[in-house]
């Protein structure tokens, strides 16, 4: 379905017939390839991909945001949604570099509430949410090379450049119940506060992947 925005009149408000919901990725390969999919899809949405060129800064995902909202909704009468997606990535090797980085999440997600955006957290890395659509796991992971350790026994030829969403989509039932499983088990350890690097592993893509698909 094509998604275009009609101008009634030269100087007057925009239309859409849609809502619009803007994807803010940290990534530039998975994350974009992966919710590009959902555009393809026959629902009345306007789905927008934005790339935030640098990459886990955080201050220039918020600005990358703004920039996108102003671009695609200023002006349109239509509903719009904003979602930032990251991952937490913290440096296990770096001294401090875990309560540094928990401290940076937590500004961030102030920012984001000021300005109504939502976040899309992976702890450690988005391919967690790839995995979860094979298996169930809450044993801690360290990084991104203990999530592709697993990941690889299931999808054996992924890269990051390459699109796997043909390879999931049958899978994207048991992959949100996996998630909504992981989140009550964070809950259950009296880890409430799951925007942080000590919710680990831990992700909430099911909850943009439910708005969009």
């Amino acid at each position: 379905m094509a998604r275009v925005i009609r101008e009634k009149a030269r100087g007057k408000q925009k239309r859409t017939p849609y809502p619009i919901v803007i994807i803010v990725c940290d990534g530039a390969k998975s994350e974009p390839i992966y919710f590009s999919n959902f555009k393809k899809r026959n629902k009345p949405l306007q789905i927008e991909i934005v790339k935030n060129a640098s990459g886990d800064n955080f201050n220039a995902m918020i600005k990358k945001a703004l920039e996108a909202k102003k671009k695609y909704a200023d002006g349109i009468e239509s509903k719009c949604d904003v979602w930032c997606v990251t991952d937490v990535d913290v440096n296990y090797g770096v001294q401090s570099n875990e309560a540094a980085r928990n401290s940076q999440l937590k500004m961030f997600e102030k920012e984001a509430k000021e300005h109504g955006f939502y976040i899309v957290l992976s702890n450690p890395c988005f391919e967690l949410w790839f995995l979860l659509h094979f298996e169930y796991t809450s044993g801690h992971l360290k990084n991104y090379d203990a999530v592709m350790k697993k990941v690889s026994g299931y999808l054996t030829s992924y890269r990051k450049n390459h699109n796997v969403f043909h390879l999931l989509e049958n899978k994207q039932g048991d992959a949100i119940a996996n998630a909504e499983k992981l989140k009550c088990y964070h809950e259950e350890q009296c880890i409430t506060d799951l925007m942080s690097v000590y919710a680990n592993p831990y992700t909430n893509v099911w909850e943009l992947v439910r708005q969009i698909c």
